[in-house]
């Protein structure tokens, strides 16, 4: 099991959200990448973050297919996941001790692992 943490605000109004990733470690992983060092950050909340934004726009604009392309975004990061393609932080609570590189993608390696997934799901 993994969990990933994501903010979602709605106004009284219900038009209005404020959708927010809860990082701890992205300063210190960009800090690590402007050194020219490989990171391993695990981007699905931001993800979230924005699809759960652009979903809400959906539904306020009745927009069917923006709708779908935020469920299949959020699918993708999941089954991406589950296929066994995954950041450093959840390949530890996999491997524990054991975690060698081979268990984890770095940052470009999993959004791009992402992508190729959404983009299966929406050729679907």
């Amino acid at each position: 099991m993994y969990a990933t943490l994501t903010f979602l605000v709605v106004c009284p109004d219900g038009k209005t959200i404020e959708a927010e990733a809860a990082h701890g470690t992205v300063t210190r992983h960009f800090r690590v990448h402007q050194k020219g060092g490989e990171t391993s950050t695990n981007s699905i909340a931001s993800i979230f973050a924005w699809s759960r934004g652009l979903a809400h726009r959906a539904k306020l604009d009745d927009n069917a297919r923006l709708l779908d392309y935020t469920e299949k975004l959020e699918a993708a990061c999941i089954g991406t996941v589950e296929s066994g393609k995954m950041t450093k932080d959840l390949a530890l609570l996999i491997h524990g001790p054991k975690l060698t590189r081979e268990h984890y993608l770095n940052t470009e390696e999993f959004i791009d692992a992402v992508a190729a997934e959404l983009r299966a799901k929406l050729c679907a």
